[in-house]
């Protein structure tokens, strides 16, 4: 059988869809569906911080800044953004999917192809911090489709907001994806499928939280 890589069916098809990738032998569509998803995240990291999501570090201090200098810092960020979107396409992608091989049954690509469903939803998340900072002025981890509004009202320590900011009911979503979908492809426990994927989210969380964290460290290290 040969299996046509589509995203939107593997959500709205879920079972028919793992069904035949498991059946299937070769698979179609792989590199198109790449080349549009690498194209997706790159805009989607541009068009963020175009609108200011994460620029704090940019400006802070901005008064003691002359334009060019203030300018200046605004490309250097852009920049980094872009880098930074092609290492978050890699390591979702790429990276993730190799962990789960390691612990999973199935094959590499076939893993892969869940987890390009991953990515989508990743960066419709992103896309949801949009209207959330242009109109209410709240940062990704204050959202309320996550936890760490709520983690703010028990405390005012970064590190844990950020972390239950990242948090999200998209997370949950993927998490309750991941695991589904694991199960149809792999041979592999199901008790140990849910158990790798919880770990590697609360891993996955931690980093989120200490990047936020350092964001202005980082800054003023590379200026």
């Amino acid at each position: 059988m040969v299996y046509s890589v589509n995203l939107w069916k593997m959500f709205f098809r879920h079972d028919d869809e793992l069904w035949k990738l498991n059946e299937a032998k070769k698979m179609r569509k792989v590199w198109l569906t790449l080349i549009f998803l690498l194209a997706a995240t790159i805009l989607t990291f541009v068009w963020t911080a175009w609108i200011g999501l994460g620029t704090a570090p940019v400006s802070a201090n901005m008064t003691g800044l002359s334009l060019f200098e203030y300018e200046w810092r605004k490309a250097w960020f852009m920049i980094g953004r872009i880098g930074y979107s092609l290492l978050f396409f890699t390591f979702i992608l790429f990276f993730s999917t190799l962990i789960f091989w390691l612990f999973n049954s199935a094959s590499y690509k076939k893993i892969l192809i869940v987890q390009m469903n991953v990515l989508l939803v990743m960066l419709l998340e992103r896309i949801t911090w949009i209207p959330l900072l242009t109109y209410a002025g709240l940062d990704w981890s204050l959202s309320p489709l996550s936890f760490g509004i709520i983690a703010s009202y028990f405390t005012e320590l970064t590190w844990i907001i950020s972390f239950a900011g990242a948090a999200s009911l998209f997370q949950l979503f993927i998490i309750w994806f991941q695991a589904s979908s694991l199960k149809k492809i792999s041979a592999t426990r199901p008790v140990w499928i849910w158990t790798g994927i919880i770990l590697w989210h609360l891993l996955l969380w931690s980093g989120a939280a200490a990047l936020s964290f350092y964001d202005l460290e980082l800054v003023y290290l590379l200026r």
